[in-house]
């Protein structure tokens, strides 16, 4: 365990400084916290110092790659008057306020953008990139997955281009949904309701637990029939379709064969007047 909290401290060493300034600042005051208490320590006590130090580093890495698309973070970023670390702090209270407004005062808008956001952009990643990914996730000729290493150490997941699972997603999405309907009974009954929708759609989605999945191959697949059914099916419609192709293709060699016979005969008729036999080509009506 400590050799990967060591991995995960090196690989936050090699992240840009300028992208991860709080990261970064959280890390060097750890590593004075370190140098200071090296002396101080027993030694079998640093394990778990460093497993302290990689799990607080983690949770500031973790949300500082989330709070990157906050406005109020990258307009203090720029203006390079703001530490860094006081920064992350003040775009983390900001997300945290936002959210806390919306829960008060808008939880039906809350429960959309927890639902359709993060879905949303998977669900493009998979449409772009799921035959790709799939194609490419093995490397053969050097045996390993096509991870980075620092992702890994970082523990910076690829995005689920899974598409069962995003298709299950939006089918679980659009019944919640439908069930809004009657949202005015439902919250008399249970007042928990949108805090039990929204915590339903992050199982749904989160890829820790892939709940879409799990229900699709729980309660959905069993209701299907076997693949050797719709084989069986499919297999009278062939040849049904395959018997009219072939039908079809005769009557058109039968018509292709009869048209060039008609042009011929029309040939001969003309070449007939014109070999000069001594019969008069038939009168031409002038019509005036």
């Amino acid at each position: 365990m400590s050799e990967v909290a060591s991995a995960f401290l090196i690989a936050v060493e090699r992240l840009p400084r300028e992208r991860y300034p709080a990261t970064h600042s959280f890390n060097s005051a750890f590593g004075k916290l370190h140098r200071l208490l090296q002396t101080k320590l027993p030694p079998h006590l640093f394990p778990l110092f460093v497993r302290l130090r990689a799990f607080c580093i983690r949770q500031v890495f973790t949300i500082e790659t989330r709070v990157h698309i906050n406005p109020t973070f990258r307009l203090l970023l720029s203006t390079r008057i703001i530490p860094p670390g006081l920064a992350f702090v003040a775009a983390a209270g900001s997300t945290v306020y936002a959210l806390r407004y919306l829960y008060v005062n808008a939880l039906d808008l809350l429960t959309n953008l927890v639902g359709i956001a993060y879905p949303a952009y998977q669900s493009i990643m998979c449409i772009e990139y799921g035959d790709e990914a799939t194609e490419h996730a093995y490397m053969p000729e050097n045996g390993v997955a096509a991870t980075p290493v620092l992702d890994r150490a970082l523990g910076i997941d690829a995005p689920n281009l899974n598409k069962k699972q995003w298709l299950m997603y939006w089918s679980i999405f659009g019944l919640l949904t439908t069930a809004d309907h009657w949202a005015g009974p439902i919250l008399r009954l249970f007042p928990m309701y949108r805090v039990a929708k929204i915590a339903v759609l992050v199982w749904a989605q989160h890829r820790k637990y892939n709940g879409a999945t799990w229900l699709y191959d729980t309660f959905v697949r069993p209701l299907l029939p076997p693949p050797s059914s719709l084989d069986q099916v499919q297999q009278p419609h062939e040849r049904r379709t395959s018997v009219d192709t072939k039908a079809e293709v005769a009557s058109v060699d039968t018509a292709a064969d009869e048209q060039p016979q008609s042009s011929f005969s029309s040939l001969l008729v003309s070449s007939v007047w014109e070999s000069g036999n001594g019969l008069e080509p038939p009168p031409v009506h002038a019509h005036v």
